[in-house]
């Protein structure tokens, strides 16, 4: 039986996610030559909704009928942190639906989509992400959920959560990496119009999700991003897809061309680059969050590795702070 994923829709979602989920589902499908995953645009009630400042759109199913087994939630408007009491108060009947005992098993969100699963109550007690400057907000209101701020993507029991507007990429790579084979899904990823990640210094390239295609790399890559860094090794990664060091070692630089201890020092020191390079967090706080134990441990590997301080890094690669705080998000 195909898994099946519901497309939540609800008043003022930002639903350019959702209709990129159900393409690369598609795509998945047609690549695979069956429907090993399927989709329905699910609501509180079945019927038109209408979408941010965009067309209404068919719910087919109510949430609680559908049968679903994952329940991938969008994005909403947001002008500012400000807004995000009101924007809660109105999605009171989603938050209430996905709250009730008994909801899909699984539950994906991002960006500001996070915001509704954590209203929900479904991440307590789990690790969670979202986007840097929802982060200190949703981490002071809801405090039971176990924030991981520079993680880019965090999977825990029965949800995942992703950062950023484009989060459902890294999202549903992860998720469909589960379900079709590795050259499947890589065929859709090299052959499609899938979006394009924003440009990264290269050294990083090898740690980007979309371009890691092996499903045990995936897995590592996944397990790395929410462990501290002091505590990333050959040791710990080997016992984690239940390999020895050597023959972890044989895949890694069979797959990457490059050494897995090096392989997992750039997932690390990959996080860095991104909060350097979203966020005005100081070198020692981001240090401090992805457990790299000092200030200076992670300037000299991170030096290392792009030939740039992290200062340099973020005036290079940086984006605009001041005026993304406050910029609308979904």
């Amino acid at each position: 039986m195909p898994f099946r994923l519901g497309l939540v829709l609800f008043p003022g979602c930002m639903p350019a996610g959702l209709f990129a989920a159900a393409d690369m589902v598609r795509a998945c499908n047609l690549r695979s030559g069956r429907e090993r995953m399927q989709v329905t645009w699910v609501g509180t009630g079945r019927g038109d909704v209408p979408t941010q400042g965009g067309p209404s759109l068919r719910a087919e199913a109510s949430l609680g009928a559908a049968g679903c087994d994952a329940w991938l939630l969008p994005g909403l408007w947001l002008a500012s942190t400000d807004a995000l009491d009101a924007a809660l108060q109105v999605q009171q009947p989603l938050v209430e639906a996905l709250r009730k005992p008994g909801a899909v098993p699984e539950l994906w969100s991002y960006c500001a989509g996070v915001a509704l699963a954590a209203a929900a109550g479904r991440l307590d007690r789990r690790e969670a992400t979202a986007t840097w400057w929802l982060q200190p907000v949703l981490a002071a209101r809801f405090p039971r959920v176990r924030w991981k701020a520079s993680a880019d993507l965090a999977r825990s029991r029965s949800t995942l959560t992703a950062a950023g507007p484009n989060g459902y990429l890294p999202l549903m790579l992860d998720q469909l990496a589960r379900h079709y084979p590795a050259d499947e899904l890589d065929d859709v990823q090299e052959l499609l119009m899938l979006p394009r990640p924003r440009e990264r210094h290269a050294a990083f390239q090898a740690v980007e999700m979309i371009r890691v295609s092996h499903p045990s790399l995936r897995n590592l890559l996944a397990w790395a991003r929410v462990t501290p860094a002091n505590d990333v090794s050959l040791a710990s990664a080997a016992r984690q897809l239940n390999l020895s060091v050597r023959t972890l070692c044989r895949l890694v630089g069979g797959e990457t061309r490059i050494p897995a201890g090096e392989w997992l020092r750039l997932a690390k020191l990959g996080q860095a680059a991104e909060a350097l390079r979203s966020s005005r967090a100081p070198v020692k706080t981001i240090a401090d969050d992805l457990g790299f134990g000092s200030e200076g441990s992670l300037y000299r590997a991170f030096k290392a590795v792009t030939q740039l301080t992290p200062s340099d890094y973020r005036q290079a690669y940086g984006a605009l702070p001041a005026a993304m705080r406050r910029k609308s998000l979904g």
